[in-house]
């Protein structure tokens, strides 16, 4: 892994010039959040005030003033260190007598901070190249655009670059939600209802008033298959459950393989990476085998009164292989139909026109769930958005 450069970042570091250590630290605050720390401005100019009280002779001194104002995380604590001593290096002396700057062996650095370094790295790249795309969209006539090819690209087919561009689409797809009509209803002037209760409420029937139906976000349950053969295609649709539990209604959502875990509370970290991140930990068999039938009996026993009585959809992603037999999973998936207001099966496989459910489990599914829709691009995404409506 190539460390990052101060030119690249807008700084100054590593210039051997004294007093320089001070001038880029802009740059090196921004390398810090490309690895994932969270620096605030409020850190920042903590830190140029801490260099400027213990001067550029000393860079230990220079080391703790930056530690102590700039890490308030211990897993920040590897990444600062290797961002550190590349923009810091040490002085050592030449053969000339005067002193030249040691760079730090990079095979030094930490692998987990290196890899967080470079997985940051990448993604501001990964950023910079969809806002190439968005322009180039706005430039081409008729042509088919890189952004529609990207929304119609399986995601199996992507490479590293693609995916991240995919996953900084899908917050878009949460703009429009699923809702229901409501009890009650609202003022309206163009409806041609008239709300009588309004005038005899306000003693005047003389003039007309009106109201229409009002609607509110409908709750959904989302059920996600985390088993290996399913891994990739569940990683991009928690990034589109951590888009919606961002929206106004209620978002429930569970992961499986082996068995049921209910990670709502890790989606609400605000950083769809660390949320992705705490619910990985947060399931401890990711990218295992499948018991859906035992994880559907967890659900329907523990969980269904729950998240299910206020009429909410299930949305079940899943491709539908079963470890366990078929007539485990029947009654659990008929009993999870009836709660809920709709069972929607989302199957990755359907990206081929000639699928057909072959395997037990899945046929079971293709039986009784209400709908049955692809989640192989951006595009099925979007339309599995608009099918809420």
């Amino acid at each position: 892994m190539s460390l990052p450069t101060a030119p690249e970042y807008g700084g100054g570091f590593g210039a051997g010039v004294a007093g320089s250590y001070g001038r880029g630290l802009v740059g090196f605050v921004r390398a810090l959040r490309a690895g994932g720390a969270q620096v605030g401005t409020a850190a920042l100019l903590d830190a140029d005030a801490a260099l400027a009280a213990v001067g550029p002779e000393r860079r230990i001194d220079i080391r703790a003033a930056l530690r102590a104002t700039l890490v308030r995380s211990a897993s920040d604590l590897d990444l600062f260190e290797l961002l550190f001593d590349s923009f810091y290096p040490r002085v050592a002396a030449s053969s000339a007598g005067g002193q030249v700057l040691a760079q730090t062996p990079s095979d030094a650095a930490p692998p987990a901070a290196g890899r967080r370094l470079a997985d940051g790295l990448a993604s501001r790249q990964e950023l910079r190249s969809l806002e190439a795309v968005r322009r180039r969209v706005m430039h081409e006539g008729g042509a088919e655009s890189a952004l529609e090819r990207l929304k119609n690209k399986d995601f199996e087919q992507m490479s590293a670059t693609e995916l991240a561009a995919a996953k900084a689409l899908v917050p878009e797809l949460a703009r429009t939600q699923a809702r229901r009509r409501a009890r009650r209803s609202q003022a309206c002037g163009t409806s041609r209802r008239i709300d009588l209760r309004a005038m005899l409420r306000r003693r005047d029937l003389e003039t007309l008033r009106y109201q229409s139906p009002r609607s509110e976000p409908r709750d959904c349950v989302l059920l996600v298959d985390i088993s290996g053969s399913m891994s990739l295609y569940s990683r991009l649709f928690l990034h589109l459950a951590h888009a919606l539990s961002r929206c106004p209604g209620r978002i429930e959502t569970f992961v499986f393989a082996t068995r049921l875990s209910h990670i709502t509370r890790a989606l609400k970290i605000a950083e769809p990476d660390r949320a992705i991140a705490a619910a990985s930990r947060a399931a401890s068999d990711w990218d295992g085998g499948t018991r859906l039938g035992a994880c559907l009996a967890e659900f329907n026993l523990k969980w269904s009164r729950r998240v299910l009585a206020g009429g909410a959809r299930v949305i079940l992603l899943s491709d539908g292989l079963e470890r366990d037999a078929a007539e485990q999973l029947e009654p659990q998936v008929i009993r999870l139909s009836r709660a809920a207001h709709q069972l929607l099966w989302i199957n990755p496989l359907l990206r081929s026109g000639s699928y057909a459910p072959l395997a037990a489990g899945a046929q079971v599914l293709a039986r009784h769930a209400d709908a049955l829709r692809p989640a192989h691009n951006i595009a099925a995404l979007a339309a599995l958005v608009r099918l809420l409506i």
